[in-house]
C-alpha cells in the first residue's frame, strides 16, 4: 500500500512538469532551426541543429538549407554513430522563420490538420564555395497546390474536401456544423480546418 501511495504521488508531481515544458501552438511560436529527421522530431521541436551537421557549408548562412538540401546526402552524429541521410529522406526543416515538409512543401497552417503549399526549391548547385547572393542555381518549380499533413497520423495528401472531411468526422459536433454550413465546398473546408485546429490545439516544447 505504501509503495502504491509513493507511485501515485510521483505521477501527480510529474505530470504538471511535463505540461510546463510545452505550450499551445500559436502563429508566433518559434520553431528551432534545423533538420527534422522524422515526424516525432517535428512534434518535439527537436531538429538536428545546423551546427551539428558535418559539412563545409556555413551553418549561419541564410541559404544554408538551400545548399545542404541540394547535395546528394549529408551526415550528422547521433547516438554515438554517424547518420547519413539524403534530402528525400528527411521529414522537413525549419529555417528559423518558416517550416517545411520535405524540401518543397511550406507549412501555411500548423495544427491537428496542417495545410501546406508546394513551393519552388533549389535542386542543384555546381559549387558551394561562396556562391554569393546572385549565384544562379537550377530550381524545380512548385505548383502552388495545397496539401494536408495529418498531425496525428503523419498522412500526407492533396487538399481535397473528401479526404479532409474524413478527419473532420473525428469531431462529431464540428462535422455536423460543417455539413450544415453554406458556401462552396472548397472554401468551407479551409474555414473549418482553422476551426478544427482551434478546438483541438497542438502543443510543442518551447523553442531554444
Amino acid at each position: 500500500m505504501k509503495n502504491q501511495i509513493i507511485t501515485w504521488m510521483a505521477i501527480l508531481f510529474t505530470v504538471p512538469l511535463i505540461g510546463q515544458d510545452s505550450i499551445r501552438y500559436t502563429e508566433g511560436f518559434q520553431f528551432n532551426r534545423g533538420i527534422y529527421t522524422s515526424l516525432q522530431d517535428f512534434k518535439s521541436n527537436n531538429p538536428v541543429k545546423p551546427s551539428d551537421i558535418i559539412t563545409d557549408i556555413d551553418s549561419s548562412s541564410p541559404k544554408f538549407f538551400q545548399y545542404l538540401l541540394a547535395q546528394e546526402n549529408f551526415r550528422f552524429p547521433r547516438n554515438n554513430e554517424i547518420v547519413y541521410m539524403s534530402p528525400k529522406e528527411i521529414f522537413g526543416y525549419s529555417d528559423g522563420s518558416q517550416v517545411y515538409y520535405g524540401a518543397q512543401y511550406r507549412f501555411e497552417v500548423i495544427g491537428r490538420i496542417c495545410l501546406l503549399r508546394e513551393v519552388d526549391v533549389v535542386d542543384s548547385y555546381s559549387s558551394f564555395i561562396n556562391p554569393g547572393d546572385k549565384y544562379e542555381a537550377a530550381r524545380e518549380e512548385g505548383s502552388g497546390k495545397l496539401y494536408i499533413l495529418d498531425f496525428d497520423t503523419g498522412a500526407f495528401f492533396r487538399c481535397k474536401p473528401r479526404k479532409v472531411e474524413e478527419i473532420f468526422q473525428r469531431d462529431k459536433a464540428l462535422y455536423r456544423e460543417y455539413e450544415n454550413a453554406g458556401g462552396k465546398r472548397k472554401e468551407k473546408v479551409l474555414d473549418f480546418i482553422k476551426e478544427y485546429n482551434f478546438r483541438r490545439p497542438v502543443y510543442f516544447p518551447k523553442g531554444k
